[in-house]
């Protein structure tokens, strides 16, 4: 695990209710998150890893592992 995925992975935990391991290689729609909390978790991650995320980028990233490249290209 990068260490992109680490910090996203201790965010899941601190800031979203999965009820199990975040699935970095799982569809963002198959995570059972609701879109309002996905909006406050895109905010907090922008905020936490000093990124911008745009809605267009964000609705063409499949995976927590694709936001994690994403994140990892753009510092």
């Amino acid at each position: 695990m990068s260490t992109t995925e680490s910090r996203l992975s201790a965010l899941i935990d601190e800031h979203l209710d999965l009820g199990h391991a975040p699935d970095f290689d799982m569809a963002f729609g198959d995570a059972g998150v609701s879109s309002l909390d996905c909006v406050a978790f895109v905010k907090l991650v922008t905020k936490e890893f000093a990124v911008e995320i745009s809605p267009e980028e964000w609705m063409g990233l499949r995976s927590l592992r694709g936001l994690a490249a994403h994140i990892d290209a753009a510092t």
